[in-house]
């Protein structure tokens, strides 16, 4: 396995990468603070979760050389391709929408739990992400060009 580089390398690499990049965001596009009204800025928590990714990232690097290779599984994919189908219909009909299709979907097909499972979890989970982020913590989640369209 000598010069061959391994998964456990490679995804903390990764997740150092894109941690930068939602630093960046954070920082310079969404604004850390607003002076104005002395209240946080929408970057201030990707910035907060994003540094601390880093942290955790660069940990997992140096301690990568250590570790044996990890196995690849195929399963992994199906996340894989899941979170970046989110990602894409995000700008379609919205972060919210596509999560919660994304849950019932995963829940349904991969992890096979029943409908009343399924809906309990559903609405426990989204009454969770709405009225505590959206709601309590004023946080703004895409809508979507669905949304858009019908709203204005």
């Amino acid at each position: 396995m000598k010069g061959k580089i391994k998964l456990n390398f490679i995804f903390p690499v990764v997740t150092a990468i894109l941690s930068v990049v939602w630093m960046y965001k954070g920082l310079f596009e969404y604004g850390m603070w607003d002076a104005a009204s002395t209240s946080p800025k929408d970057g201030l928590f990707p910035f907060i979760i994003a540094a601390v990714l880093l942290i955790a990232s660069i940990f997992n690097i140096i301690s990568s050389f250590k570790e044996k290779p990890v196995t690849f599984e195929k399963n992994a994919l199906y996340l894989v391709a899941a979170l970046a189908l989110v990602y894409f219909f995000t700008e379609y009909i919205g972060l919210l929408p596509a999560l919660f299709i994304f849950y019932v979907l995963w829940l349904k097909l991969y992890a096979r739990v029943d409908w009343k499972t399924t809906i309990i979890a559903t609405v426990a989970l989204f009454a969770v992400v709405y009225f505590g982020f959206a709601v309590g913590l004023q946080i703004r989640f895409p809508q979507g060009l669905l949304f858009e369209m019908l709203l204005g």
